[in-house]
């Protein structure tokens, strides 16, 4: 898959954190199906599988349309024998999902109780 301009400008920022990741990296990884892309009109959030957990490494945007995509994500992963969601990001997001604890600089969502 081909990351548009547009898309970039909403995802590029995350990246910032992680010095070698680069839009080649994450357009190879959509391409590959190692990486996952969930959409709203004006947010972005790519994910990859680690183990059982699904893992959000970027995601950027709208902050209403991120927390609805957030639940996309977890209906995702239920769906598809995940165990948990992970996000690595910015520990701000404490204050704005629920269900997550920090685990070092990762949060994780356990979904084996199903999806709130």
């Amino acid at each position: 898959m081909i990351i548009s301009d547009e898309m970039w400008e909403i995802l590029g920022p995350s990246t910032e954190a992680y010095e070698n990741i680069q839009r080649e990296d994450v357009e190879s990884g959509l391409l590959s199906g190692d990486f996952r892309l969930f959409m709203a009109p004006h947010s972005l959030a790519v994910t990859c599988a680690y183990g059982k957990a699904l893992r959000v490494g970027l995601a950027g945007g709208d902050l209403e349309e991120l927390v609805g995509i957030e639940h996309d994500i977890c209906s995702y992963a239920q769906k598809n024998d995940f165990s948990s969601v992970e996000i690595i990001g910015r520990p701000g997001w404490e204050r704005v999902l629920d269900g997550y604890k920090r685990t070092a600089v990762v949060m994780r969502k356990d979904l084996t109780h199903g999806v709130s």
